[in-house]
């Protein structure tokens, strides 16, 4: 199936080189060629670089060692990717087809760095004494020192977060052990190292080292390989069980980009908690239609066949309570991987492969499966860009053709017809061209009204969808907030242990955390709902639009055609539009619109720490006034549980702040930066396709009169050559035909299976 999807693509980059060739033809007869030509042949400029340039995203997903990396390097029958690459750090390694060996490794800036670590910073005590205030540059060693100096003297306590690893201090700690093996890589812009050739396999440790990997924002992969053509994206997303919740984030947002999902699920644990709360925020964003699921098979975790197919039953029973009857084939990508390399293996790995390829039933299970696996994979992607991709530049090329068609009969007519039989088909041509223009100007006003119609809708929407008090976004994150509450008493060890400031900073961590979770598991999934709800409101009410002109510009052009031969003709059905009218995802692509990322961090101010420790000083003075009165103490730490809970509200506060700031910014830039963009784009896209279809049947006056002023060698000349255009346009339109019938009978393949 993909080698029908490989010929096709390369049949339809043919047929618009044939086109452009055909178009330059006319071209070079400047007396007869008008300026639709120099328009006809842009667009077939466009179709080509969107047919080479249209990428279909594959995201492979799953909690941490499930096999994500070995999935994909068997994919590509080489040990490409690192595997087994820590959890510290979220990276999106995406992978192409391409002719040789690449990795481009893409760097954060020293301003995105810098702000990162601002933020990690806040309310970090040993960092506040020493700093006095000031911002914080890697790129200063008195900045880096003190921090260092700052790390070395937090407590043990202070590095635990609810039983994990305070993420905020070991991103810290990497970027200061990391910097000086990457300063030089990174400029004021966007860094870009590549390895090429001999060299590839060295981008493996900045992946698998998580004090370089802190410092990239994702890595491209170039890879040679048969199985996949290069229009297809593979990307390796680290685990989704992260500590840290702003790596969830990340995974989101390529997620958003993607085609397809296939979710790995090791056959050593089975479904885990984070499986089932990673699907349900898929599944909240509305993208579980999409997604296939592989359980990799780990054979020497399983007696046999039938133990192994146990664990394969009970992950199918679990799935199906996300996604009922769910896509699952189950294999092993690591045998699957040391046969690709049973060249190159290390005798360990194959002492390994031996070992495997003696279990009969496993090895033949696990290769149906496979099999099973990549003709799903082929299909899905066969399907998808076959009816869409593909059928879409096919029409566009079929339209200008026709308008050649029409341009050259027109004229043949016109030559072969005397002085005043011509002179009464201009007339007439001039009639009904008016009559277009006219429709020209009603569709263009129909259209910026639509786009007017729909944004006020949107923005509407928006609004509501942040501004509901209990159920919008803000007002659930606002409620979250105020029911996040302390028990001071919780922390009284740990003030006696640590002091005051650092509790607090322990305090304001937890908090962080949690709320940061919440944004990640419950608000990021329904902004990319309400995103794609939005998105289908734009297709539905421009389809509308459009399709209501289909009869009238339809009508124009059969009486255009009978005003030039002078004659009745049969009307034929003609198709402006197929059934994808609105492509999105390419018209984003073009437009270069993506969703307002969602890994924006909430932003916190030091001076609550601050305060706070005024609070304290101020309850300390009271206690000892008491003791000077001897007035009873309620509890020895009293003004410390005090201070520490003021402080805690005080954080909730900067944080209601702060979650206002956030959504009212991601509001507009959603309304103003994303939605309103993608409508005008929607609108300018369908003018265009509607102009295109206009274009065909619109002549220039002038240049058809000069035409008819030809005589003698010069008409006779012109005759013979829109003669031979003709049967050129009639050998493509024949070529045009079969592979619109390949089109439909892949269409109909993948549909049946």
């Amino acid at each position: 199936m993909k080698e029908q999807y490989n010929s096709l693509k390369t049949d339809l980059l043919g047929i618009n080189d044939s086109l452009s060739l055909l178009l330059s033809k006319v071209q070079g007869q400047p007396d007869i060629a008008d300026p639709r030509f120099d328009e006809w042949k842009n667009a077939c400029r466009d179709i080509n670089r969107q047919i080479r340039e249209e990428v279909v995203r594959i995201a492979v997903i799953g909690s941490v060692k499930s096999g994500k990396s070995t999935l994909v390097n068997s994919i590509f029958k080489g040990d490409y990717l690192k595997r087994g690459a820590g959890v510290v750090t979220s990276i999106v390694t995406r992978i192409r087809n391409g002719k040789k060996l690449k990795a481009e490794l893409f760097f954060k800036s020293w301003e995105e760095i810098n702000s990162e670590i601002q933020q990690a910073l806040v309310m970090f005590p040993a960092w506040e004494k020493q700093n006095e205030g000031k911002s914080f540059d890697i790129r200063q060693i008195s900045n880096r020192q003190i921090l260092h100096n700052a790390l070395e003297s937090l407590s043990d306590d202070l590095q635990i977060i609810d039983g994990t690893r305070n993420t905020n201090s070991v991103l810290l700690s990497l970027y200061i052990k990391g910097y000086s093996r990457v300063a030089e890589m990174i400029t004021s812009g966007r860094g870009i190292t590549k390895f090429k050739g001999k060299q590839f396999a060295e981008h493996r440790i900045y992946a698998g080292d998580d004090e370089l990997a802190v410092y990239l924002k994702d890595i491209e992969l170039e890879i040679s390989g048969k199985d996949l053509d290069s229009s297809v994206e593979i990307a390796d997303c680290q685990g989704s069980d992260s500590p840290n919740p702003m790596h969830l984030a990340m995974i989101q947002d390529y997620l958003l980009q993607t085609h397809f999902i296939v979710y790995v699920i090791s056959s050593r644990t089975g479904v885990r908690q984070a499986d089932i709360r990673f699907l349900s925020i898929i599944k909240k964003m509305g993208m579980l239609g999409n997604i296939i699921f592989v359980v990799n098979t780990d054979f020497s975790e399983h007696e046999s066949l039938s133990d192994m197919q146990a664990i394969i039953a009970r992950v199918r029973q679990e799935l199906a309570l996300i996604k009922p009857d769910p896509e699952i084939y189950a294999l092993s990508a690591l045998l699957n991987l040391f046969r690709a390399m049973s060249d190159s293996l290390k005798k360990k790995d194959s002492l390994r492969l031996a070992q495997w390829m003696a279990e009969d039933e496993m090895v033949g299970f696990s290769d149906r499966e496979t099999e099973r696996f990549n003709d799903a994979l082929q299909g899905k992607l066969t399907r998808d860009r076959s009816n869409l991709l593909l059928h879409n530049h096919l029409e566009r090329m079929d339209i200008i053709l026709n308008g050649v068609e029409s341009w050259a009969g027109t004229y043949k007519d016109l030559l072969v017809q005397d002085m005043n039989s011509a002179s009464e088909v201009l007339q007439r041509m001039e009639r009904h061209q008016e009559r277009m223009d006219q429709l020209k100007s009603l569709i263009k006003n129909t259209l910026d009204g639509a786009r007017d119609d729909i944004m006020k809708e949107l923005k509407k929407d928006i609004d509501s969808f942040f501004n509901v008090p209990s159920e919008g976004v803000l007002g659930q994150t606002r409620d979250f907030v105020g029911k996040y509450d302390i028990t001071v008493e919780k922390y009284l060890d740990q003030i006696n242990s640590v002091g005051f400031s650092n509790t607090l900073y322990q305090v304001f961590q937890e908090f962080k955390q949690a709320i940061d979770t919440f944004m990640t598991r419950s608000i990021t999934p329904e902004l990319a709902s309400f995103a794609g709800k939005s998105e289908a409101k734009v297709r539905k009410k421009f389809e509308t639009v459009a399709r209501s002109f289909q009869s009238m510009v339809s009508d124009d052009m059969y009486n255009l055609k009978a005003s030039i031969k002078n004659t009745d003709i049969q009307e034929e059905k003609l198709s402006l539009f197929n059934e994808n009218l609105l492509d999105l995802d390419s018209i984003k692509r073009i437009s270069g619109l993506k969703l307002p990322s969602s890994s924006t961090t909430l932003q916190y101010s030091a001076k609550v720490r601050t305060e706070a420790i005024m609070r304290l000083g101020l309850y300390s003075l009271t206690k000892f006034f008491k003791k000077a009165f001897k007035k009873p103490v309620k509890h020895e730490m009293e003004e410390q549980m005090r201070a520490l809970a003021d402080g805690f509200k005080l954080i909730k506060q900067e944080t209601e702040k702060s979650i206002v700031f956030h959504f009212e910014n991601y509001r507009e830039n959603l309304k103003f930066q994303y939605i309103s963009k993608l409508v005008d784009a929607a609108t300018e896209y369908l003018r265009q396709r509607l102009m295109e279809r206009f274009r065909s049947y619109h002549s220039d006056i002038s240049t058809l009169e000069k035409v008819m002023q030809k005589k003698g060698q010069d008409k006779e000349y012109m005759i013979e050559f829109l003669e031979g255009m003709d049967a050129d346009i009639k050998r493509l339109k024949v070529v045009i035909d079969i592979n619109r019938g390949k089109l439909k009978s892949i269409g109909s393949t993948v549909k049946a299976s």
